[in-house]
């Protein structure tokens, strides 16, 4: 498997457009990639590709190889994977791409039970607190938080979150629970940035058939749900996240509900993954693994 390393560095530059690219979708360092393009370029007899400081292109004699390779390659992993997942072996390296507050709150904790299941998967986590695409960190599976979309990828939809509103005890003691949405008028808000828009999320709530919408204030604003969540514990307001985040300092009383029967849906989890077939088997066990941690949220 050595031999094709050069290959696949070659393969993922061209398919990047970048050696940074290509290093972190293989989890090799930069230069490790450049001096696999100089073995197989002086294997090979012919350079590959052009490079400038800042663009890299395939030359002719590239391009054609590039082609071709592709289709070896992908057919190899094709087969390695059709005879692995017959031996029923789950076995390789397996990059995983999520955010790191859902990474904390729910599968971190479980994760001996995957190692323990498959001694022969070693594991690589990414945290990411943006939006969560293998196509573009080059992950194995991304397990994604928010809205699906278009991708070559396949997905499985592991559940949805619901927003739920919570201050501490001693915000409490001090500032009474509003009884109506419109009263977090009253309240400091610890509230969440934007980054689309550039200016905080405004408080989107429903109730059965009710809807109710209150701007956001500004005057504390975090980019990030553990600091939110740390913000809250501290007594610095009302904060909304989803549920399972808050699920513990909820059990604990470090934290209180707020106008508990006012919530809005959250969004859609799903692990995103691998468009091949078979799906190799260290991938799908994953997988499972993930819909035996969320199988209660699926709706």
């Amino acid at each position: 498997m050595e031999k094709l390393t050069p290959v696949r560095a070659f393969l993922a530059v061209a398919d990047t457009g970048s050696f940074t690219a290509a290093a972190r979708k293989l989890a090799l360092s930069r230069s490790a990639i450049t001096g696999h393009i100089q073995e197989l370029e002086r294997h090979l007899g012919t350079q590959l590709l052009n490079r400038t400081t800042r663009r890299v292109w395939l030359t002719r004699e590239g391009q054609r190889y590039a082609e071709r390779a592709a289709r070896l390659v992908d057919g190899l992993d094709a087969l390695d994977a059709e005879l692995q997942s017959r031996a029923g072996r789950a076995e390789g390296h397996l990059h995983v791409e999520m955010s790191e507050s859902l990474a904390n709150a729910r599968v971190i904790p479980r994760l001996p039970e995957f190692v323990r299941a498959y001694p022969d998967v070693s594991l690589r986590i990414s945290l990411n607190e943006g939006v969560v695409d293998p196509a573009v960190s080059g992950a194995d599976i991304g397990l994604r938080v928010g809205p699906l979309r278009d991708s070559a990828l396949r997905f499985k939809l592991l559940g949805r979150g619901n927003y739920i509103m919570a201050a501490s005890p001693a915000y409490l003691a001090l500032h009474p629970p509003p009884r109506h949405p419109g009263e977090l008028r009253e309240h400091r808000l610890i509230e969440f940035w934007d980054a689309n828009t550039g200016k905080p999320y405004d408080w989107q709530l429903v109730k059965g058939r009710q809807t109710a919408s209150v701007a956001a204030q500004g005057q504390l604003i975090v980019d990030n749900t553990r600091a939110g969540l740390t913000c809250a514990l501290a007594g610095l307001g009302i904060y909304e996240d989803l549920d399972f985040l808050l699920t513990r300092s909820l059990a604990e009383q470090r934290l209180i509900q707020v106008l508990p029967d006012w919530r809005r849906p959250g969004p859609p989890i799903a692990a995103l993954y691998t468009a091949r077939r078979p799906t190799p088997p260290h991938v799908k066990a994953f997988v499972d693994f993930l819909v035996s941690i969320f199988g209660p949220m699926r709706t």
